[in-house]
């Protein structure tokens, strides 16, 4: 394994340029906007589950005694 003795001369070389971060460029690009349309595309699954499961709860009718059966509708 070579020493290296000057990062500015190593770095400049036409066998290393590129090496250092090969994954720059438009494969990146594409991933953040796949990683982006998932993100909202889950949040949006998922905003619409709640909401369902929210609006079923709170159309039912509980007593006034209901709280004492404490038994939950989970």
């Amino acid at each position: 394994m070579a020493t290296v003795t000057n990062w500015v001369d190593h770095l400049s070389a036409d066998e290393v340029a590129g090496s250092i971060y090969p994954g720059a460029g438009s494969s990146e690009f594409i991933l953040v906007l796949l990683l982006i349309a998932v993100w909202i595309g889950w949040s949006i699954i998922t905003d619409k589950s709640e909401r369902e499961e929210l609006d079923r709860l709170s159309k039912k009718r509980y007593g006034a005694n209901d709280h004492k059966d404490n038994i939950t509708d989970w």
